[in-house]
């Protein structure tokens, strides 16, 4: 009679081990997923992903009037020439002195031109700010297009502040 009750002890054993070991690999499972999920919906909800930078930096090419004029009145933005949809922007997430950057790049065309487009941002202590967005012209002539230039702004929002008024100019001391 013990040598039943401790095989049923032994099987009980075994059972809840396998029990527990499978609801481990179902919360691991659930955790990887809803990460996977996190990343995706933040990407694709985000001000900064590459693809919202390429909507907002085209429609201000599209209203700047010195790039109609120079690209022609139908100007379409695209990705990688090399990719068979064209959609895959190229893109890059770097690091300066601690502070986040976002560098997107793609095509533009018009009926007149064509060019690339760089698109610069900086994580600032307000949020993402535009550094600059400049149309490199492509062809003959060569030129390009600043759309718009925040980098004097946003590039010394982060300098220490610097108090001169200890120091003595030339003008003070020949007085």
């Amino acid at each position: 009679s013990s040598g039943i009750n401790a095989e049923y002890g032994y099987q009980k054993t075994v059972a809840n081990t396998k029990t527990s070991i499978y609801a481990i690999a179902i919360v691991l499972g659930a955790v990887g997923f809803l990460s996977l999920m996190w990343s995706i919906v933040s990407e694709a909800f985000s001000s900064v992903s590459p693809s919202n930078v390429f909507k907002m930096a085209l429609k201000k090419i599209k209203n700047d009037a010195r790039a109609t004029a120079i690209l022609g009145d139908t100007i379409k933005g695209f990705g990688d020439t090399h990719s068979r949809t064209r959609k895959r922007l190229e893109h890059q997430v770097y690091e300066v002195a601690g502070t986040d950057y976002l560098r997107v790049n793609f095509h533009v065309e018009g009926n007149k031109r064509h060019g690339v487009v760089l698109v610069d941002l900086k994580n600032t202590k307000k949020g993402w700010k535009t550094r600059y967005i400049i149309v490199k012209l492509e062809g003959f002539p060569p030129g390009k297009i600043t759309i718009e230039d925040n980098r004097h702004e946003t590039d010394c929002e982060d300098l220490p502040e610097v108090d001169y008024s200890d120091i003595a100019f030339e003008e003070d001391q020949e007085k």
